[in-house]
């Protein structure tokens, strides 16, 4: 069928597609985002549009008319000739009326006085809907709070992604938080804190203060080749004064020499810890052996015989906890640099294979349905599909990867080496579909008993910021890492305006990162790039029980991230325009360990103080996505809104669908997400051969 798109001309974008002409192409419309209408019986309903607010009023308005209301509709517009659907808003209203700011036609005023008129007449009034720009949406609310009449609003804040994953749309509800594009669109307007709501929408009115391009030099950097001396072998990196200034690669990888040098020390345990320490259990000594023999490819592609990541993993997991701290030789001296080695013969194997070409695949027939294009999602993918089954990965954002796209800077994890991964997949039969919220634009029965797929894995990660809940959170320049993170990362805000996608401009200013994490240390070292002139982690405990890898910690170090250890943030303070100014502390002390084995910070009694800030940026974790949850009946969540699955299997109360990851577990390391796709892999591979012997 069709859909009729309306689009006002304000910025970039919507300028560009108002100039679209007939055969013009739009890849994608994503969308409804957030919750339906609530379409009830309420006697008498009111609805008021403004501007490009009509777009949504009709729709409402003839619903509610349908349910048997009365239908009261306002419709406004800054002259006669800004009106939109007039006629078709007409028709479905019992009473209609419309206001020009110039008086042109109707009422000559605004719809908050038509509103008035009405109520001063003693009509009896039961609902009231206001769709259209927040200032009027507020006027609406005020006149009507008197009255007690319910009132919705329907909320048009900033937004990256429409996912939920952000928080970029937050609004404040009381002492509520809450996602406009989750929660939303539709709001208790005599709840709705307006002044943040407003003073956030205007945060990116000025284009010119939002350019950080001109602040990002890249420098042309000379080949670094370190000498090799005995003993482990240390990854070479860029300078540390030229990297700050760019988004390259930080680790620039062992030499040939090195990485022989390193293979070497190895003992070729026949009982080998390391194999065990690894969630997607890589064949450690048998890769290491073939490096050593001077066949770097050959070991690339052992890896791959159990990795579907191996690029990624040498870059990222934290080896030190994992293969590298089950490692014999860690006993008395250091273990093997496993992850360095990793990398070093997988990105030869990539480099060797080049560019995988696309092939027929034939398939046993029977379809699986990953949703969400994460490390467990492609781990599990890559798993099935060697198996023979028709694997298709559904992602809700335009590009492919998750977390490894928009969560991980580039400095740490090329981009190119995820599209390299997925391209890998994609030659191997895996079909991709982007702009797919599962939830919303296909719920899991949708996938299973209209679109086909006898089963499903759930990998959608834990993609939902959490914020402190304290005052000021919503004033302009407070971020969520995820928000901050995939402007930069996702949608390349430092390249703005040649991208759409602005950031505040942090030159010069003073950032803070509540959070210790890897998250939080990417956050702050993206920060020290986009030229911040001082860039400071703020963690309640000490730095012994910082989460973060120990190689990023010692690289935020060296590149000038300040720690302040054992101060928690009690108050953001702004400006009467709702700017940040400053971050009002209080001093910790550690007690003894909590549930997760760290020793628990205890507040100092009057020992708040404050600091003045510019940005911050808040990386203290994330739940769950609530969408599958609202949209599936019959799957079983948590207390914290995990799916329930077996840790073995990956199967879920439902059956044929599967679940793994960080949706599962929280927030974990993306090898652990690996791990959890590969044994869901082989539980739906029984499933469905199961499935075939009945």
């Amino acid at each position: 069928g069709t859909i009729r798109l309306i689009v006002q001309a304000v910025g970039k974008s919507t300028s560009e597609l108002a100039e679209m002409q007939i055969g013009d192409v739009i890849l994608d419309v994503f969308g409804p985002l957030g919750n339906a209408s609530d379409i009830e019986n309420y006697g008498t309903a009111v609805i008021v549009g403004g501007g490009v607010g009509a777009g949504v009023a009709f729709p409402v308005a003839k619903a509610l008319k349908n349910a048997g209301n009365h239908v009261i509709t306002i419709t406004g517009a800054r002259s006669k000739d800004l009106f939109i659907l007039k006629d078709d808003i007409e028709r479905v209203s019992d009473e209609a009326y419309f206001s020009t700011d110039d008086g042109s036609y109707g009422f000559h005023g605004f719809v908050t006085q038509v509103l008035q008129q009405l109520l001063n007449e003693g009509r009896k009034i039961d609902y009231v809907l206001a769709v259209g720009p927040l200032m009027m949406m507020h006027a609406v609310s005020e006149v009507t709070r008197p009255f007690r009449i319910p009132t919705k609003v329907s909320l048009n804040t900033i937004m990256v992604d429409g996912t939920g994953m952000c928080g970029g749309c937050r609004v404040q509800l009381g002492k509520t938080v809450k996602f406009t594009c989750v929660d939303g669109p539709e709001f208790d307007g005599h709840l709705v804190d307006f002044d943040t709501v407003i003073n956030r929408n205007r945060a990116y009115n000025h284009p010119e203060d939002c350019r950080v391009d001109v602040q990002i030099d890249t420098i042309k950097l000379a080949e670094v080749r370190p000498e090799v001396v005995m003993g482990r072998q240390v990854m070479p990196e860029l300078p540390v004064a030229e990297r700050i200034r760019n988004f390259e690669e930080v680790a620039t990888g062992f030499t040939k020499e090195q990485a022989v040098a390193e293979a070497a020390r190895c003992l070729q345990c026949r009982a080998p810890k390391c194999v065990a320490g690894c969630p997607v259990s890589v064949p450690i000594p048998q890769f290491i052996k073939l490096i050593k023999e001077g066949r770097d490819s050959d070991a690339g592609a052992k890896i791959k015989e159990e990795n579907a990541l191996p690029r990624v993993c040498g870059r990222v997991c934290p080896q030190s906890e994992q293969c590298e701290g089950a490692c014999i030789l860690k006993v008395k001296g250091k273990p093997i640099a496993i992850g360095a080695l990793e990398r070093y013969c997988s990105d030869i194997y990539a480099q060797d294979s080049g560019v995988p070409e696309v092939v027929p695949v034939q398939t046993l027939g029977h379809k699986v349905a990953i949703v969400g294009s994460g490390p467990a999602g492609l781990s599990c993918a890559g798993d099935l599909i060697k198996a023979g089954y028709d694997v298709t990965v559904f992602e809700a954002f335009h590009d492919f990867g998750g977390v490894l796209r928009y969560g991980i800077p580039q400095f740490r994890l090329p981009k190119d080496i995820v599209s390299f991964e997925v391209n890998a997949l994609k030659a191997q039969g895996v079909k991709f579909v982007a702009d797919a919220l599962i939830g919303a634009t296909y719920t899991i029965q949708d996938l299973m008993q209209e679109e086909g797929f006898e089963a499903v894995f759930i990998g959608t990660g834990a993609g939902l910021p959490y914020f402190l809940n304290i005052p000021g959170e919503s004033l302009i320049g407070v971020y969520s890492a995820n928000e901050f993170l995939t402007r930069v990362n996702l949608m390349k805000a430092y390249e703005y305006p040649k991208v759409d996608t602005p950031i505040l401009n942090i030159l010069g200013k003073h950032v803070a990162v509540i959070g210790a994490g890897n998250t939080g240390l990417d956050s702050a070292r993206v920060a020290i790039r986009l030229g911040a002139a001082s860039s400071t982690i703020i963690y309640r405990r000490s730095e012994a029980e910082m989460p973060g890898r120990v190689e990023e910690i010692e690289h935020a170090k060296a590149e000038g991230v300040k720690f302040e250890f054992l101060r928690n943030p009690l108050e953001f303070k702004g400006s009467d325009t709702g700017w940040l100014k400053s971050i009002r502390l209080v001093k910790m002390e550690l007690g003894e360990p909590d549930s997760s084995g760290r020793r628990r910070p205890i507040v100092i009694p009057g020992s708040e103080y404050e600091i003045p800030i510019d940005i911050v940026i808040v990386a203290v974790g994330n739940g769950s996505n609530p969408i599958i949850q609202k949209t599936t009946p019959g799957l079983a969540f948590d207390k914290q809104a995990h799916v329930v699955a077996d840790t073995e299997t990956g199967q879920t109360s439902m059956r044929g669908i599967f679940a793994g990851g960080d949706i599962v577990t929280g927030g974990a390391t993306v090898i652990l997400a690996m791990g959890a796709g590969r044994k869901a892999a082989k539980a739906i591979i029984e499933f469905l051969k199961d499935k075939e012997s009945s």
